[in-house]
């Protein structure tokens, strides 16, 4: 596999501020969560309340696209209190987008650590059955052609009794293609979850239809022509932006009609009897 010049690599030991540090790169410069993404300040509060019950006999698979960052894990050095192994979930042999974001990470407080495995998402192989209390999928399962094989993969490296989240994003242009395959719902989830021997124990929404109504407006602005393109992306950040994330925290339920919602993110987690 193309991939493999960087498997296996040591990573350093860092100290706690670095890795508070890097939390705060990725919420503010990458995911952008106050300014720009608000949809995965969930995954991060997720992270954070996962972290204070981590010990360090636990052991932590995380499925990420490192390859797009010049193969470093985003995600491996929050989890940094348990024994985190980090797969990089290449899409395939073909795809020749390695390092097409890496100049997304040169913020000096981001932490470069190499993923221990290169991987596809739904063959595992690299990964021992039954030896993980948890497997995180952090926006990455609509990337992968064999859903089935993936739950399965899931299903079969956990422990008895461990537990895997899942963070999707309801609403997401299509993106990295030809291989962005599908959308779930939260319920979606669960059922693939059922279907691969696991049961879903919580699920939470992240931000609301005001901040869907945002995304959909930052795609739009790539769709302007040049010469106005920049007038309409000023206007957006400095007036419809803050509007529209004001009356997400507002008004963040349905109110005519309670049995609906439109999630702009969600997690799942589900645990392995």
């Amino acid at each position: 596999m193309k991939y493999e010049l960087y498997q296996g690599t040591k990573r350093p030991s860092v100290s706690e501020q670095a890795l508070l540090d890097h939390v705060e790169f990725l919420k503010q410069d990458f995911y952008q969560v106050e300014t720009k993404w608000p949809q995965f300040q969930i995954l991060f509060d997720e992270f954070a309340q996962l972290n204070k019950t981590l010990c360090a006999d636990d052991t932590v698979l995380v499925l990420e696209r490192a390859y797009f960052y010049g193969g470093f894990t985003l995600f491996a050095p929050i989890l940094a209190n348990a024994q985190v192994v980090a797969v990089d979930c290449v899409v395939s042999e073909d795809d020749n987008r390695f390092g097409q974001q890496l100049s997304w990470l040169e913020d000096e407080r981001c932490i470069k650590w190499r993923p221990d495995h290169v991987s596809y998402i739904s063959d595992l192989k690299c990964i021992e059955t039954g030896s993980m209390t948890h497997v995180l999928v952090p926006n990455v399962i609509h990337h992968e052609r064999d859903q089935a094989g993936l739950f399965a993969e899931i299903n079969r490296v956990l422990k008895p009794g461990g537990q895997c989240l899942i963070f999707e994003g309801l609403v997401r242009e299509l993106h990295h293609m030809p291989q962005d395959y599908l959308r779930y719902t939260p319920g979606g989830i669960s059922v693939m979850f059922e279907n691969a021997g696991l049961t879903t124990t919580q699920t939470r929404h992240g931000t609301g239809v005001f901040d869907v109504l945002a995304y959909v407006w930052q795609q739009a602005l790539e769709y302007f022509p040049d010469e106005i393109r920049q007038e309409k992306i000023d206007w957006f950040y400095k007036e419809h932006y803050p509007y529209l994330q004001a009356l997400d925290k507002k008004y963040p339920t349905n109110i005519a009609k309670p049995d609906k919602s439109f999630p702009m993110s969600y997690i799942v987690w589900a645990e392995k009897a």
